[in-house]
């Protein structure tokens, strides 16, 4: 009994190990991505309480820090709120695109790296 349970202990710490390991590195892979986002000036406008917010900055992992994200909910953190109804915000996450300040492109709801690659002129080298 005693050697079943080290080794269902082993077993998940080298599970748990594993996932991190891959997390991070896809993490670190995608720092220069959302580098280029960001000096394309593709903003993300979202809302705190948005849970696709939430599972479009997973897909980034450490690296969506990296993206100028615009909050528009009011009660958020820094809120630009009038921003958001100035730019006719309705659904977030709302991905926006500028060229010297002006508004070229928009892409409504959650949008997959490839999906944004195309939208923001920025190649996606991620293995």
């Amino acid at each position: 009994m005693k050697i079943l349970t080290t080794t269902i202990v082993l077993v998940i710490v080298i599970v748990i190990s594993g996932c991190t390991g891959s997390v991070e590195t896809a993490s670190s892979e995608l720092d220069s991505f959302a580098e280029c986002i960001d000096n394309n000036e593709v903003k993300m406008f979202g809302a705190y309480t948005c849970s696709v917010c939430t599972k479009q900055k997973a897909l980034f992992g450490g690296a969506f820090e990296k993206i100028e994200e615009v909050e528009c909910h009011p009660r958020g953190e820094n809120a630009q709120t009038d921003w958001c109804l100035e730019l006719n915000i309705e659904k977030t996450p709302t991905w926006m695109r500028f060229e010297n300040g002006e508004l070229v492109k928009t892409a409504v709801g959650f949008q997959t790296l490839e999906d944004l690659s195309e939208f923001s002129g920025c190649p996606l080298e991620v293995e």
